[in-house]
């Protein structure tokens, strides 16, 4: 039997490049996803008929609590047991800090910060034996800050706090780590200026963004018995990004 991962925000960017890499490795693939229905089937299919695994994609506000229970419904209804969860969903709402009201703030935990919670939680009795739960931060949540993103680099850094406690709360039987995601070349970068990406590139030590394969690959170790002794850990991917 197949293990099995779920990856909320799993359509798209680093969840398209996260959901292809596990399927290529034999896993059977459950992608959440909020709005593209036709692109998140599309990639199931083309899943399902390259890599010869099960894939389902379901649609749910990871935010609204009844929707990730129906999920979770339609989750036992389709799978025995969840081997690896990816929290990859998140949104941003960039805007002078100042100017940003409660709702902002509000908008943006709810589906980074609430929206990790509810799927850990509804996840819960479906995780089998040795299973992973893999939280995607930010380098926003710990020193990389900007402060157009006050209500996304906040959210990340309580995921980073939720990263720790879900672990003790969780062990044995669950390792419950975070990657700490720099700079990535997807649709929501493609539209910086390229005077702004160029200034960033300078404070990469290798000089560029990550491809989505790249932070990926990284998941999957995670996730891998390769790394079964890692836990309750903060691991970055950034290519060395320092302040500058």
């Amino acid at each position: 039997m197949n293990k099995c991962c779920l990856i909320t925000g799993g359509d798209r960017g680093l969840g398209k490049a996260i959901s292809t890499l596990f399927a290529q490795n034999g896993y059977d693939i459950i992608i959440n996803y909020v709005k593209e229905e036709e692109l998140a089937n599309q990639l199931t299919n083309e899943l399902v008929e390259k890599y010869h695994i099960k894939a389902l994609a379901i649609k749910a506000d990871i935010s609204n609590e009844e929707q990730v229970k129906n999920m979770f419904n339609i989750i036992k209804e389709n799978f025995s047991q969840l081997d690896v969860v990816v929290n990859n969903a998140a949104i941003s709402n960039d805007s002078f800090l100042l100017d940003k009201d409660a709702e902002d703030f509000e908008k943006v935990y709810k589906v980074n910060l609430v929206g990790a919670f509810l799927i850990c939680k509804y996840s819960k009795n479906l995780l089998a034996d040795n299973s992973s739960i893999i939280n995607i931060t930010s380098t926003n949540g710990i020193d990389t800050n900007y402060t157009y993103s006050a209500d996304y680099d906040a959210s990340k850094a309580a995921l980073i706090s939720l990263t720790n406690n879900l672990a003790v709360e969780l062990a044995p039987k669950v390792r419950v780590n975070a990657i700490a995601a720099g700079w990535m070349e997807t649709d929501a970068t493609k539209d910086l200026s390229e005077d702004f990406k160029e200034k960033e590139e300078e404070k990469i030590l290798l000089n560029r963004f990550a491809k989505p394969l790249e932070v990926a690959e990284v998941v999957l170790f995670v996730a891998s018995e390769k790394a079964s002794y890692i836990n309750k850990s903060i691991i970055r991917v950034d290519g060395g990004t320092y302040a500058k």
